[in-house]
């Protein structure tokens, strides 16, 4: 080789050396993710981008969630052979919870009704801590595809006995009407009282703010409402916790495990108001939810080892911030709401209707027409009526827009936090979230 080809050559390898060096210090998680101790998951039912918009203006200000270093988007339709592009929680729910499609109604089983391991039965597989969080029960349909496995959502009863005997170290939420006895107010028709064998396989049990307050170690369930925990709106603060708390206790408890912890949180009721078109009780169940947000971001901002998700299932209502062929919007009247509208449509009267909508909704400019429709549906004892009548007394005065009183098919928020976030920055199928997940944990 002369002289000229081989300073070429060393030229030529040197430069090779310099673009391998870099590419290995500065994308590295790219090729190879580093290991994450814990991941937190945190899935705001229902919360599309205009509801996350929507929780923005309402606050005044950015959202916890907005700090996040890493936003992207997924596609949340299903393998229903039926229709699968508008999805339901429980098919998103599978996705989130196991990286695979299935049908709608389906509780982390196949389309062949085959149960598929979760992202939380691998973490229990490997020795970590796991938790489950929601406003819902803990047996509706997306906590229940983390920690149990069943061919019908519905099956709520079922899955309630999955979940204790899956061992999940942290089950906090509500839905104690799907762990006790009929004969004991509750919906259970085999005479068994899953509390009380929770608690003689080592759980303890817990039901108010001040229980979960007082609890820092040991296995936990706690079921603070019957059915699903209230409306923030609606909240007795001082019996039932918010979110955060929730969330934060979980994160206490779990984190006291050295191998490491996997935690689902679910802001579930953002999802039940946008299915009444309730903008006002929706947008303070995404505040709500922002503030487990940032319950989960605090931790991980000092534990370096915590990779944080929020995204969502699906998105619910086909929320819009403007209609009716307007460039207006009024978001001054949501702050004015006091009660949800599901709440108010329970105990509005005739004698009292005006007084309520005053004081609630902070409405006092009724039309004739409005006070006309509110006394016939009163009449006729019709609630739904009452309810939509009021819904759309705000709808109309806010300019909201809502397509649907079900969920639409259009991709849904992602955004992360901590070592591994920069995966999450792109298009991503909901399936994906799982696998990155599981990638980064390096769970086996």
């Amino acid at each position: 080789m002369n002289f000229f080809k081989k300073k070429r050559f060393n030229l030529v390898l040197t430069t090779l050396l310099v673009l391998s060096l870099f590419l290995a210090i500065y994308i590295p998680s790219f090729a190879q993710p580093s290991r994450v101790k814990n991941v937190i998951l945190l899935i705001g039912d229902g919360m599309g981008t205009e509801q996350v918009n929507l929780g923005r203006i309402h606050k005044g200000d950015s959202l916890y969630m907005d700090e996040f270093d890493y936003t992207g988007t997924a596609s949340t339709y299903s393998a229903d052979p039926g229709n699968k592009w508008v999805t339901d929680s429980a098919a998103a729910g599978t996705a989130l919870a196991t990286g695979v499609k299935t049908y709608a109604g389906a509780i982390s089983v196949d389309l062949n009704q085959k149960p598929i391991e979760t992202i939380l039965e691998k973490a229990q597989k490997n020795k970590k801590s796991t938790g489950i969080v929601t406003t819902t029960r803990v047996t509706h349909a997306t906590p229940a595809c983390f920690a149990s496995h069943n061919i019908n959502r519905g099956n709520e009863t079922e899955i309630a006995v999955d979940i204790i005997e899956n061992k999940v170290d942290v089950i906090l939420g509500g839905g104690k009407v799907n762990f006790i006895d009929k004969k004991d107010g509750g919906k259970r028709k085999d005479g068994r009282n899953l509390i009380e064998e929770a608690k003689n396989i080592g759980y303890k049990y817990i039901e108010t703010k001040n229980d979960l307050k007082n609890i820092d170690d040991g296995k936990i369930l706690g079921l603070f409402n019957n059915s699903h925990i209230n409306y923030k709106l609606d909240r007795n603060s001082s019996v039932e916790p918010n979110l955060e708390e929730m969330t934060n206790k979980a994160i206490d408890i779990l984190s006291k495990n050295n191998k490491g912890f996997f935690l689902m949180v679910e802001g579930g009721r953002i999802d039940h108001a946008a299915h009444g078109n309730d903008p006002g009780t929706m947008v303070n169940e995404v505040l709500d939810f922002d503030e487990a947000v940032k319950a989960a971001y605090e931790f991980a901002k000092k534990d370096k080892q915590t990779l944080v998700i929020v995204t969502a299932d699906h998105e619910t209502g086909g929320l819009s911030i403007g209609a009716n062929d307007k460039y207006e919007y009024y978001p001054e009247v949501l702050k004015g709401q006091r009660k949800s509208i599901e709440y108010l449509s329970e105990i509005i009267t005739i004698s009292n209707y005006k007084a309520v909508i005053k004081d609630e909704l902070g409405i006092n400019d009724l039309t004739k027409k409005e006070e006309s429709e509110i006394t016939l549906a009163l009449e006729n004892k019709n609630k739904r009526d009452i309810f939509e009548i009021l819904t759309n007394i705000m709808n109309t005065r806010s300019n909201t827009g809502w397509t649907s009183l079900a969920h639409t098919g259009v991709d849904v928020p992602v955004k992360a936090y901590g070592p591994n976030a920069e995966l999450f920055s792109k298009h991503l199928d909901n399936t994906d979230i799982n696998k990155l997940a599981i990638l980064s944990m390096k769970l086996k």
